[in-house]
């Protein structure tokens, strides 16, 4: 018998995805498609604070173009299989307006921190 698998398929199957999607970056939870949505700059500064694996600050930054403060607080790093994790609280400040949120983000194998849930895994 005879099988034939064809080339695309087989290099979508083998190969590992280039990089992760943009709607899953950490931070997201800030508000998709709101007056909070976080610009590509608060996604990256985002990106940069779960890199830090500072449990001992907390970092805040202020975006002039939206008028919207953020803070971030490493709470606490796990594993999930190999992946790491970190537990973190996320604070939106707009106008008058303050909102926290706790988050969970894992560090995809592009080295970019994705937003997850415990009931589904992005990777």
């Amino acid at each position: 018998m005879n099988i034939t698998i064809c080339p695309v398929l087989l290099s979508v199957i083998l190969l590992p995805q280039a990089h992760a999607s943009l709607d899953l970056l950490a931070g997201v939870e800030a508000g998709i498609e709101t007056e909070t949505a976080m610009t590509t700059t608060d996604l990256d500064r985002t990106q940069e604070v779960l890199s830090s694996n500072d449990f001992d600050n907390e970092y805040s930054w202020y975006n002039p173009q939206t008028g919207i403060q953020y803070q971030i607080q490493l709470l606490r790093s796990y594993s999930y299989g190999h992946y790491p994790c970190l537990a973190y609280e996320l604070k939106i400040k707009n106008g008058d307006v303050l909102q926290a949120k706790s988050l969970d983000a894992c560090q995809h194998r592009s080295g970019k921190w994705i937003s997850i849930s415990p009931s589904s895994m992005a990777f």
